[in-house]
């Protein structure tokens, strides 16, 4: 990568994303079973000391591990990937043990303006740094292996964990009262599923509500590239964000989107799509207005705002911002 070599850590499990990985990247599984798995974090140990590594650049809670490795050997530099939209209402104990960890990094990316603030004002890292995602989809490695149910045309996709912070009950309840004027659309839940009460809870609205037949719960889904070209409409209604992958694989397929005004989203989708600030009061009518779009122009909104994100949120831009950090990490 541009004269810098990667590797790629899975502190958990490989995923099925695992098989869309670079065949010329390393890619080294953990597979921790707990926070104070001893074997795991010697397993570590043992692979930077191998594999030389000057820069672990963690992601999200990979942060304590990465300082633990830092511990060990103190010349690893750290830097810090903050996707994590709630950082900002961090507050008390929580709070306090991220500004301990901080002191141990160099580098910290906010992947929004609001989480780049709060780094400036709560961190002790070095130096604070702001850069959009990129999201950059396969479309050969992975079969077709899913085929969504309901009318082509006529099929919105929300691609999202199975989390509360994501709003799928809300989404279901504007949903259905849409379909009473305009029967026929179909909504589909692709993304981890956790057999938790959350998930309890959807499952219980479909049923409860009668849904059976207009939403579609999948899972996840290894084949996403596949799944977005059958979809009409991207959704996003989450209560709180960094900047979503999703958003960005829906502009790369060229979906219109509708979304809520949280983290970076408004600023990604700009004039080519459809921005909320509430699903409850706002929700209902850009339904009403999508359904009776022509499906030209529903398509002209997608094309536009994939071109909107060639500019600033492509791999080209992400590594043109990325790579003078590393290098000025290592030199």
């Amino acid at each position: 990568m541009a004269g810098i070599e990667s590797y790629l850590c899975s502190t958990v499990r490989g995923g099925a994303l695992e098989k869309m990985i670079n065949k010329n990247v390393q890619c080294f599984i953990l597979n921790k079973k707990n926070r104070l798995d001893y074997r795991a974090l010697n397993l570590f140990f043992k692979y930077l000391k191998d594999t030389n590594i000057d820069i672990i650049h963690a992601h999200s809670t990979s942060i304590q591990l990465a300082i633990l490795s830092k511990i060990k050997y103190p010349k690893i530099k750290i830097l810090w990937h903050n996707h994590f939209g709630l950082s900002t209402e961090i507050r008390g104990v929580a709070l306090s043990k991220i500004k301990i960890f901080s002191r141990f990094i160099d580098v910290s990316i906010a992947v929004n303006q609001k989480l780049l603030i709060w780094a400036e004002d709560n961190l002790y890292a070095k130096k604070n740094f702001f850069i959009n995602n990129f999201s950059l989809l396969s479309t050969s490695s992975v079969s077709h292996l899913t085929t969504l149910k309901g009318e082509n045309g006529k099929r919105i996709l929300l691609l999202a964990n199975l989390r509360p912070i994501k709003n799928h009950i809300n989404l279901m309840k504007v949903f259905k009262e849409s379909l009473l004027k305009y029967p026929g659309w179909t909504l589909h839940f692709v993304g981890k599923d956790f057999h938790d009460n959350y998930s309890k809870l959807i499952d219980d609205f479909i049923k409860t509500e009668k849904l059976e037949e207009i939403v579609f719960c999948y899972g996840s889904r290894s084949d996403i590239s596949n799944i977005l070209s059958q979809s009409t409409v991207g959704v996003l209604v989450s209560k709180s964000e960094g900047l979503p992958l999703s958003l960005l694989e829906y502009g790369n397929a060229a979906l219109p989107v509708i979304t809520t005004n949280v983290g970076q989203c408004a600023k990604i989708v700009g004039l080519n799509g459809f921005i909320i600030d509430d699903v409850n009061a706002e929700m209902f009518q850009v339904l009403q207005r999508v359904f009776t779009m022509k499906p030209k122009d529903l398509k002209d909104i997608g094309e536009n705002f994939k071109r909107s994100l060639e500019v600033n949120y492509s791999e080209k831009a992400f590594m043109n911002e990325i790579l003078p950090i590393y290098k000025g990490l290592i030199s």
